[in-house]
Order: C-alpha cells, then sequence, then structure tokens
C-alpha cells in the first residue's frame, strides 16, 4: 500500500509541475526578491561557505542556481517528487554556469533511502512546509541530516494558532490536482518543536518584499502585494495574506564557519 501512495502522490505532483512549467522557468532567468532575501539571510549565519548542501523540495532547482552564486563553496544536491519533469529543465542552466549538481527524484519523507543516514552543512526547505498538514514527520527527517544549518521559508504567524486554509483554484485544469490546502503555524510551537529535537539556535525573520506586484489577471491564485501607508507592502494570493519568514535552524558546527546573527 506504502509504494502505491508513493506512485498516486508522484502522479499528482507530476501533473502540478506540468501546468507549472513556465514558472519554473521564469525562476532560473532572473532570482526573485525572495531569493536574493534568502542568500543574504543564509549569509549572516554562515561565514565561510563551504562543504555539503542540499535543497529539499528544490523544483527545477532556481535556488541552487542562484544561491550557488550568491553563496559559493558548497557542493549542491537537489530532491525533488517531480524531478523527472522538472530537473530537465534546470540542467541546461547549471551546464552553462558549469554547476555539478546531484539531483534525486525522491519524497521528503524518504531521505534515509536517499542519503542513507549522510549529514549536510546546509540543508534548504524553501516553500514547502505551507503544504504540510504537520511539521512533525518534516523535523523528524530534516533534521538529522543537517549537520550544521537548516534554512526554511514557510508562512509563520506570532499569534498562538495554527491555522488551515482549505483551498480550490477554479482556473486550473479540471485534469489538474490543486496543489493543496494552506498551513499556517504559530513559530513559538515550531520553534520549540525544533528545541525539542537538538536545536542550538533559532532564528526568524520577516521577508518583507520590496516591489510592487500586480494580481494575476485570471483571478486565481497567484502572488501580489498592497502598499500601506508608510511604504511597506503586504503580500497576498487570492484573499490571504502571505505572512512569510525565513527561520534559521542551527544543529551543530560543521566545517564551515558560523558567524552569529540576530533573532
Amino acid at each position: 500500500m506504502k509504494g502505491a501512495r508513493d506512485a498516486t502522490q508522484v502522479a499528482k505532483w507530476e501533473r502540478i509541475a506540468q501546468q507549472d512549467i513556465d514558472y519554473h522557468r521564469r525562476q532560473f532567468a532572473k532570482a526573485y526578491r525572495s531569493t536574493i532575501y534568502l542568500g543574504e539571510f543564509i549569509r549572516s549565519f554562515i561565514g565561510s561557505t563551504q562543504g555539503e548542501a542540499l535543497d529539499v523540495g528544490c523544483g527545477a532547482g532556481a535556488n541552487i542556481f542562484h544561491l550557488a552564486e550568491m553563496t559559493p563553496g558548497f557542493q549542491w544536491s537537489g530532491l525533488e517528487i517531480a524531478g523527472d519533469v522538472l530537473f530537465p529543465i534546470g540542467n541546461p542552466f547549471f551546464r552553462s554556469k558549469g554547476l555539478q549538481v546531484d539531483l534525486t527524484t525522491g519524497d521528503l519523507f524518504r531521505l534515509e533511502d536517499y542519503f542513507g543516514g549522510k549529514q549536510f552543512d546546509l540543508v534548504l526547505a524553501i516553500g514547502t512546509l505551507p503544504n504540510l498538514e504537520t511539521y512533525d514527520a518534516f523535523l523528524d527527517q530534516l533534521l538529522p541530516i543537517t549537520r550544521g544549518w537548516l534554512f526554511v521559508s514557510s508562512l509563520f504567524t506570532n499569534f498562538n494558532v495554527d491555522v488551515h486554509i482549505k483551498v480550490t483554484d477554479y482556473t486550473w485544469p479540471e485534469d489538474c490536482p490543486n496543489a493543496g490546502d494552506l498551513y499556517i503555524y504559530n513559530l513559538l510551537r515550531f520553534r520549540k518543536a525544533c528545541e525539542a529535537r537538538g536545536c542550538k539556535q533559532f532564528e526568524s525573520r520577516d521577508f518583507v518584499i520590496d516591489v510592487d506586484l500586480s494580481p494575476p489577471e485570471n483571478g486565481g491564485f497567484g502572488t501580489y502585494t498592497r502598499k500601506l501607508e508608510d511604504g511597506q507592502r503586504l503580500q497576498f494570493t487570492g484573499p490571504i495574506l502571505l505572512p512569510w519568514k525565513f527561520v534559521g535552524v542551527r544543529m551543530g558546527d560543521s566545517p564551515a564557519t558560523f558567524a552569529s546573527g540576530e533573532s
């Protein structure tokens, strides 16, 4: 039964990836503001950049492509459940920069199967957690393979609540499953869950976007912004406010040199 469930999940995410091919291709042309901010966030805690890095749920690999330039010195690997569909997009870009990236098609909940206990100095999980109905299994997979830092981008709230938002985007083709519901988690509870698993340092920052984005013309999901009177911008998709945060979780000291940061 497990194999059947895995096959169903793979088919689902491969179909979603095919629907989003243009989105994944655009990410290589120019680094998104979130990617630039992520690179700055990582550099604020990592001194000399060296070691092994893994991007879990890497899509076509655009974050690896841009971060390899922003934080040079890491040997990168990537894991993506729809890799058979998405990796052919990224491979020509990697070759154009002479980047050797180890890409694996697989499920983030089976990391032991793919990496056999190997640990990484830098682990990324970007935009994955908002689609997961619990983060316990997520942390149980990612923290044990993190020798240095795990960096997560997700929807977090400082209110003492977790939020589950049921999502149906009617602009998607009828034969394509929606990507799934959205989950917004309480940051303090997430921090305590990390600390209970041996986290030595926990850092978080809001992602404050600095560009104006228009709503999608088709009326479906897609990030757009609204500017406040003080000039700051809020991010939305459809009717949903997106409280994006970047979180850094330090599990230990790896061969890289780590700098102290601000909470």
